[in-house]
């Protein structure tokens, strides 16, 4: 697999670099056609029962893992994986894993860093990183269906967002069907305007070293026989490590240096 012999280059774009790389190719157009649709067959579920949440033209669907094998295939997708603990190390675990409905005229986010980062006092520390997002492109993203923005280099500036700044530097990045948009945590972006009559459908995926507080609720939506069969991968992203009690009292694995 070529990919795996770029990851030097990948891991020094986004860390030193730009602060975000675009993988083409990381699932077929077929496979995320279905994702799409799934989504937004779930949606229109949710909207009826009210567990959907909706922000005006903006819509949020959690619980992704227990809601589809194609959204668990995604979530542990090996060679995203590799990138990520290549930047944060082995023991990564999931912040959030949630779907993002952008309808026509749906206006922008707002722009932001990632979780942690926003969640905390600005200057970040720029070491160690706390965070790599994965925005999962389920259908193709074009300069008119509200691709998103993103400020070339801005991680390095370890700051809150500056709204200037970002209106005369912010870049549009899109991309086909299949592909993932892999970024910093601390990289400026904001998702742009829905000019299209169709709505646009991604995943985002947000992944941490594991001493950070994951940012959503795993147990929501939980359904056992889904993680009894899960791969040890999805259950250690998911701090499901079932561990005995006649384990050690501390829950993370120690790497003392000699």
């Amino acid at each position: 697999m070529q990919f795996f012999s770029d990851i030097p280059s990948l891991v020094k774009e986004i860390v030193e670099e730009k602060g975000y790389v675009v993988l083409p190719n990381l699932i077929t157009p077929e496979e995320a056609k279905i994702a799409r649709e799934r989504l937004l067959q779930l949606a229109n579920q949710e909207r009826q029962t009210g567990e959907l949440v909706i922000q005006g033209a903006k819509e949020r669907l959690y619980g992704l893992i227990y809601k589809g094998k194609i959204f668990r295939q995604l979530v542990q997708h090996p060679q995203i994986l590799a990138l990520i603990q290549a930047i944060l190390g082995e023991d990564i675990i999931l912040g959030g894993f949630s779907a993002h409905i952008l309808h026509p005229q749906g206006e922008r986010m707002g722009i932001h860093v990632d979780y942690p980062y926003w969640a905390m006092t600005s200057p970040y520390a720029p070491y160690p990183i706390l965070e790599i997002q994965v925005i999962w492109l389920v259908e193709d993203f074009t300069e008119e269906n509200g691709a998103p923005l993103f400020v070339p280099s801005s991680h390095k500036l370890a700051t809150k967002p500056n709204l200037q700044q970002f209106e005369q530097t912010a870049q549009k990045i899109t991309g086909k069907a299949g592909s993932a948009i892999i970024s910093h945590g601390l990289c400026w972006h904001d998702t742009s305007v829905n000019l299209t009559d169709n709505p646009r459908v991604s995943i985002l995926g947000n992944y941490t070293p594991q001493y950070i507080h994951p940012l959503e609720n795993h147990s929501f939506a939980y359904q056992a026989e889904v993680l009894e069969q899960a791969t040890p991968q999805l259950k250690h992203l998911l701090r499901h490590s079932w561990r005995s009690s006649q384990e050690q009292i501390f829950d993370m694995d120690f790497k003392m240096s000699e």
